[in-house]
């Protein structure tokens, strides 16, 4: 299972986090627009009780009466959602006919809510926002204490609360959508130092730097210099195995030239064949340190900053050299190349890869040699490809032939480490080899190089 990426992380993170910051916003929106629309209703309510108030009134006959009556049309109509009543003693004497034959409930029994609006059961089960007051009217008696309840139909509140909820939802939304944008570019903005590492690295692995340079926060940059220390490391561990290795070599050569001189002492006191079985040890054993020693320096200059050639001029020398080691048989060599291209690769590696090769295809030609030299997209990197038009390979064994000193002809002069040494530098730089037949009827090798190793013209002067 691929795990998400940091950026993914953080973004679903931040993503749902606003996601229910939102949610509980439009819940807190949502109760605050309901005091908002509780306050409009009781000024209404309040409103209206005013001029209740100031309209009622005892007769001579000690009865209640109004001298106007509220003019909102629901207090007449039959469970209109308004209601109020007016009544002494917990009497019941006048009603709104909205209320049709029914009573409100008296707060008088409740001191605290007298004045204040409160909850209350009303017709049908409804549920109100009623206020209550009492006023003292004076009578033929004397002073007399009159209760008034106004009640509205807490449905009467829905719709102006779905309203304001349906004119603050698009605003959430959007204020969602810009937070989650503003995140987006907060990340980009704060996961810029590690692409800028990703960067680094990937121009020390395209040898064009030694170590990671640039600026880098606080948090990154311990890993940066983790990372330096560690290619440092690497470069002194190369280093040493190169000087390894060539110490190793430079050790070999006296012995080796001490078994040549032998060979030659055998050859002048006439065992020839001894002689020749050591020389030709002799020049395996040579053949086989030039070998490690190219496998070596392969190996250092693919992990370290190396400079940039020009593959077409550096393979016009090469086939200028060959042309003038044929001087026994007349060899057509025909050179197909850009006029310029310029690849992140050690000179002389390239000439070992290219001069084994040609000088293979040169030893077993029948007399014409094909060397191209062409960016291909569709394979996204550079192909080499050299043709000869001599025997070729049997079918099916092309590659058992760069196995270590195989030879196809034991009389062409040679190692046969040629193509093995080809193979070894080729693949350290991420590159391949491939063997088949030619179009010329000889043989074809074919050299694929990674993309990355490509300059451009500006690259390869400032390096």
């Amino acid at each position: 299972m691929t795990p998400f990426s940091l950026r993914g992380r953080l973004l679903l993170g931040s993503a749902v986090a606003i996601i229910v910051a939102t949610f509980l916003a439009g819940v807190g929106i949502n109760a605050i627009s309901g005091l908002a629309v509780r306050a409009l209703a009781l000024s209404e309510i309040d409103e209206e009780l005013r001029v209740l108030l100031a309209a009622v009134d005892i007769n001579s006959s000690n009865q209640l009466f109004l001298d106007d009556t509220p003019t909102d049309s629901r207090f007449g109509i039959p469970n209109g959602g308004f209601y109020w009543q007016v009544g002494r003693n917990g009497n019941v004497e006048l009603r709104s006919q909205s209320l049709w034959e029914q009573n409100l409930p008296w707060l008088r029994s409740r001191p605290r809510d007298a004045g204040r609006a409160t909850d209350m059961k009303g017709p049908n089960g409804s549920h109100l926002l009623a206020v209550e007051r009492s006023i003292s009217i004076p009578s033929a008696t004397g002073d007399q204490m009159v209760d008034i309840v106004m009640a509205l139909d807490n449905r009467e509140l829905a719709p102006a609360r779905w309203r304001f909820f349906y004119a603050m939802a698009p605003s959430l939304g959007v204020l969602s959508a810009a937070l989650i944008v503003a995140v987006i570019a907060f990340l980009r903005y704060g996961l810029r130092p590690l692409n800028d590492l990703r960067a680094a690295l990937m121009a020390v692995q395209e040898r064009s730097a030694r170590k990671i340079t640039g600026q880098f926060p606080r948090e990154v940059q311990p890993l940066v210099d983790d990372l330096n220390g560690l290619l440092a490391s690497r470069e002194t561990q190369l280093t040493q195995a190169r000087a390894r290795a060539g110490d190793l070599a430079h050790g070999l050569k006296t012995p080796l030239a001490a078994l040549e001189a032998t060979a030659r002492i055998l050859s002048e006191e006439g065992m020839s064949e001894r002689a020749a079985a050591i020389q030709t040890e002799v020049s395996r054993m040579e053949a086989q340190i030039k070998r490690t020693l190219a496998q070596t320096r392969a190996s250092l200059a693919a992990a370290h900053t190396v400079g940039v050639m020009d593959a077409s001029a550096d393979l016009q020398k090469i086939i200028s050299v060959m042309r003038r080691l044929s001087t026994e048989r007349k060899i057509d060599f025909e050179l197909a190349a850009p006029p310029e291209m310029w690849l992140a690769i050690d000179e002389a590696d390239f000439a070992d890869i290219t001069g084994n090769l040609i000088d293979n295809a040169r030893k077993w030609t029948a007399g014409k040699v094909k060397v191209r030299l062409s960016q291909v997209p569709e394979l996204e990197g550079v192909e080499l490809c050299i043709e000869d038009d001599g025997p070729g390979l049997p079918e099916d064994a092309e590659m058992a032939f760069i196995r270590r000193g195989r030879r196809l002809d034991e009389s062409i002069a040679g190692t046969g480490f040629g193509l093995a040494i080809a193979k070894d530098l080729v693949e350290a730089y991420d590159g391949k080899l491939t063997l088949a037949r030619s179009s010329l009827g000889g043989l074809s090798v074919t050299v694929n190089l990674p993309a990355r190793l490509v300059k451009d013209k500006q690259t390869a002067l400032e390096n």
